[in-house]
C-alpha cells in the first residue's frame, strides 16, 4: 500500500511540473509593446488597451522622463486579474 501511494505522489508531482513549466516559460518571453507613457505609471497602446508599468529602474526611468511621448517598450508580461502588468527590460521614445 506504501509503495501505491508514493507511486501516486510521484504521478501528480510529475503531472503538476509538466502542466505548470509552459506558464513560466510563458511568463519569461519578452513582449514588445508601443504605446503612450502617461503619469500612473502605465502605457496605453493603439488599441486603448492598459498595461501598469512595474515598479524598477528602467520603469521608473520610462515615466518619470517621459510622460505623454510615445515609447516602443521591451519586457515581460504578466496578468494579475484583469491587470496587464509590464516589466521593462529596455525602451526606445519614438518621434512622433
Amino acid at each position: 500500500m506504501k509503495k501505491g501511494k508514493m507511486n501516486m505522489w510521484l504521478v501528480l508531482t510529475m503531472l503538476a511540473v509538466i502542466t505548470l513549466l509552459p506558464l513560466l516559460a510563458m511568463a519569461s518571453e519578452p513582449v514588445t509593446i508601443e504605446g503612450e507613457v502617461n503619469d500612473n505609471f502605465q502605457i496605453v497602446d493603439a488599441d486603448g488597451q492598459v498595461f501598469e508599468i512595474a515598479d524598477t529602474v528602467q520603469g521608473t526611468d520610462l515615466v518619470e522622463n517621459h510622460i505623454g511621448e510615445k515609447a516602443k517598450v521591451v519586457g515581460t508580461l504578466e496578468q494579475d486579474q484583469d491587470v496587464n502588468i509590464i516589466t521593462v527590460t529596455t525602451f526606445e521614445i519614438l518621434a512622433e
